[in-house]
């Protein structure tokens, strides 16, 4: 058996960040959030993302009943990196990996989903993420940025001292 692990919204500027395992040969999942304050301030600096997307994927593990036999692709993106070597340290076969197909869906899926919890209208996005979304998510905050500033990853500092200077 192989479970796959994803991420979406990592790379953009609105809301928390999707952690979806997908177990492939049977199609079961699970999907967990990093809540958006790990993006801002003293959580940011700390990276505690990095642990929450861990316990993430342990709580996957867990409802999925995942075994230290089966191979475990993460994706090899950066918000997924302390998972990747925490889960070789527990023993688990770790292989870092591009995810495409039905994972990759499911976590982009959630990612619109949590958008839409925003107040973002899901059918102005592609289920991919890239500038275009990132470009369309910094116009949405600037259309009302009195009231959507506080949505954003404001530990970035580019989104402080380009995109939204001025709001951050």
């Amino acid at each position: 058996m192989t479970v796959e692990v994803d991420d979406a919204g990592w790379g953009d500027p609105i809301g928390g960040c999707i952690i979806a395992l997908r177990r492939v040969e049977t199609g079961e999942s699970y999907v967990g959030e990093i809540p958006l304050r790990f993006f801002q301030g003293d959580e940011f600096k700390r990276r505690r993302y990095l642990d929450e997307a861990y316990r993430i994927v342990l709580d996957g593990f867990r409802e999925l009943k995942v075994s230290r036999s089966e191979e475990v692709k993460v994706c090899s993106g950066y918000v997924l990196s302390r998972v990747r070597a925490r889960l070789i340290e527990d023993g688990y076969r770790v292989v870092s990996s591009k995810i495409t197909g039905e994972t990759q869906i499911l976590a982009e899926e959630a990612y619109l989903m949590v958008l839409e919890r925003y107040g973002v209208d899901p059918s102005r996005f592609t289920l991919t993420s890239g500038a275009s979304r990132f470009h369309k998510l910094i116009e949405w905050v600037l259309e009302d940025p009195s009231t959507r500033v506080r949505y954003v990853k404001s530990g970035w500092k580019a989104l402080r001292e380009k995109w939204l200077k001025g709001y951050l």
